[in-house]
């Protein structure tokens, strides 16, 4: 795939991106930013909640922060089902765009709602006195959210606690108000890495824990070691309750990140260090892992990807065949990698990887400069083969990265935009010939308009005419319009090509259209004859009307080519009437349809398709 756009964002200082969406006219971008020069206009104090619109193709459009005078973070955000945005992040701030926080001097979740300007709706703090770190969220079929992270708190809006971090989600309404919340863990350490509502009214919830083997909480599934983090899933229906739990991974450190619900069950994208339980096919250090159950939480398939070195991944995405895109970072150049930019082994890629169905690896590319570059969840789908990557960087301008941070400082992160495309598979189609006159006499059309049909590949079109001496074309996309050369006689091809940013199509056939000067025919003179043809252009028969000024029995309706030369001379009798005329063995063109009578003439042009 090729980078077809790019762009950098930020300032002097440490600036981390996290998601990204479509919305009309571009993308929302969230993340957040300690700097406060650069792109970012005002800075509230420590690190601030940043959000920026860019245009279809990188540009910045409008940017605003959003905090108060400590920390605060912004890491999803979702549509609602009005045309208004959720952002859902941390906050450790109790002023400034805070409007309220009854748990001063500790980390909560910070939940948002946004208009498409960027102006706050509502907003709202959940959590307790000790502390919560929020990491992801999936929106509801209700119109509302659900968002899971970690706690350590015993008291506010935490229900139950286990001991140490407990994984804890809670149920958001569009409103904002906190319809239920919900804990799974033991008296160890659980931190909740992944959510999502499923297409039953339920949900799915990923915990990342550590569990004793004397564990006390509500985990009871077995996990496949002690002192390693096990990936721990639940599945609750619509109102709470337990369907299911298993623990999934090895005798190492196994996490969950990313989920996505799929037609026959659900895929799971995370990390590994196991080879044993449920993996296989471990590289080394830590792999990405990839597996899928059936609705039940059964592994179907599994599959390890990477190098002898460190990946993992939060993103996956489903194609419109069912393959799977995985969307991570690498520090490995062997094994399942290859092409790996950065300068130092303990830097990061962004690697994309293609999977069948089945999950066996289809495809593999690294994105990235000298330096580190890593995402989160900031990727977009816009086709099977086409992305819009939302990362940070380092290290620019360097390999892929063209645009610059601040290479005076080493920990200056700025975000990193970027559309990737595989143009294989986006060329545009060649237009279908163009629609316009077969025939014309530049003597009476001086001009042309000639057609195609769009098509959702083609971002635009050109034209040509052969041969130049024929006339000027001009066009405006799916139109062109031919002004005639009046010293031109003979064929004119007209064709068209369609563009967009991976190329141009090849040249549509060309239509053909004879022109001809008509010099032979009569002169029109204002002569008080009226005479009338219809239907006009005609394909089978048309119909003449006449009138004279007087009776003249010695009147006629001649008939000629767009050469000049006389086809049918009709002779008429009375001052007024009508003649039918078959047209079927007559040649498609122009033709002149000549009234005469003593000393007078009247023209009309005749078109047969």
């Amino acid at each position: 795939m090729d980078i077809k756009w790019q762009n950098c964002f930020g300032g002097s200082e440490k600036d981390q991106v996290y998601d990204i969406i479509s919305v009309p006219g571009g993308y929302l971008i969230v993340g957040y930013t300690r700097s406060n020069n650069g792109d970012i206009s005002f800075n509230h104090g420590g690190s601030d909640g940043w959000v920026i619109k860019i245009d279809t193709i990188g540009n910045l459009i409008w940017e605003k922060t959003y905090g108060g005078t400590e920390g605060d973070n912004f890491f999803r955000i979702f549509p609602d089902n009005a045309g208004n945005y959720f952002i859902l992040g941390a906050s450790n701030s109790s002023d400034g765009d805070v409007s309220f926080d009854p748990y001063i001097d500790s980390w909560d979740y910070w939940v948002l709602k946004i208009d498409i300007d960027g102006n706050i709706i509502w907003d709202k703090i959940i959590g307790g006195s000790n502390g919560e770190n929020l990491s992801n969220a999936s929106p509801t079929l209700d119109g509302g959210i659900v968002a899971v992270g970690w706690t350590y708190s015993t008291d506010g809006d935490v229900s139950v606690t286990y001991g140490g971090a407990d994984t804890w989600a809670v149920k958001i309404s569009s409103e904002g108000e906190l319809e239920w919340d919900y804990s799974i863990g033991t008296d160890w350490i659980d931190k909740g890495q992944a959510i999502l509502a499923t297409s039953d009214g339920g949900y799915l919830i990923a915990s990342n824990s550590i569990i004793p083997a004397d564990a006390i909480g509500n985990i009871k599934c077995k996990p496949h070691s002690t002192g390693f983090v096990e990936g721990v899933v639940f599945k609750l229906d619509s109102i709470l309750n337990i369907e299911w739990q298993r623990c999934y991974g090895g005798n190492n450190h196994d996490g969950i990140f990313g989920i996505i619900e799929v037609e026959d069950g659900y895929v799971f994208t995370g990390s590994t260090s196991s080879n044993d339980g449920d993996v296989t096919g471990w590289h080394g250090e830590s792999d990405s892992w990839v597996f899928k159950t059936d609705f039940d939480g059964n592994i179907i398939w599994q599959n390890c990807l990477g190098g002898s070195k460190s990946e993992g991944a939060n993103i996956v995405l489903k194609c419109s065949n069912d393959d799977l895109v995985i969307i991570g970072s690498t520090h490995s150049n062997d094994g399942d990698v290859s092409g790996n930019h950065s300068l130092f082994e303990r830097d990061d890629d962004i690697w994309l990887v293609k999977l069948n169905s089945e999950g066996e690896l289809l495809s593999q590319q690294c994105f990235g400069g000298a330096g580190n570059e890593l995402n989160y969840f900031g990727a977009i789908k816009k086709g099977d083969n086409n992305f819009v990557i939302a990362a940070f960087t380092d290290y620019g301008p360097s390999f892929d990265v063209a645009c610059s941070p601040d290479m005076n400082n080493p920990l200056d992160y700025d975000w990193w935009v970027f559309e990737i495309k595989d143009c294989a598979q986006y060329m545009p189609t060649t237009p279908q010939p163009a629609t316009g006159p077969d025939t014309l006499c530049h003597t009476v059309d001086s001009t042309s308009v000639y057609q195609i049909a769009g098509d959702s590949t083609a971002w635009g079109y050109n034209w040509q005419m052969e041969p130049a001496e024929a006339g000027t074309i001009t066009a405006d996309s799916l139109q062109a319009m031919v002004k005639w050369n009046s010293s031109y006689q003979g064929p004119a091809h007209i064709s068209a090509a369609a563009w967009n940013d991976c190329g141009e199509s090849a040249w549509s056939t060309a239509k053909t259209t004879m022109v001809y000067s008509c010099v032979g025919m009569p002169e029109q003179k204002d002569t008080g004859l009226a005479v009338a043809v219809y239907p006009n252009p005609a394909t089978e028969w048309t119909q003449f009307t006449w009138q004279l000024p007087t009776d003249d029995v010695k009147a006629s309706l001649e008939i000629y080519d767009g050469m000049g030369r006389l086809l049918q001379s009709i002779q008429l009798q009375g001052n007024q009437g009508a003649h039918l005329l078959d047209t079927r063995k007559l040649p498609a063109g122009i033709y002149s349809c000549v009234l005469k009578t003593a000393g007078m003439q009247k023209t009309v042009k005749l078109v047969i398709h």
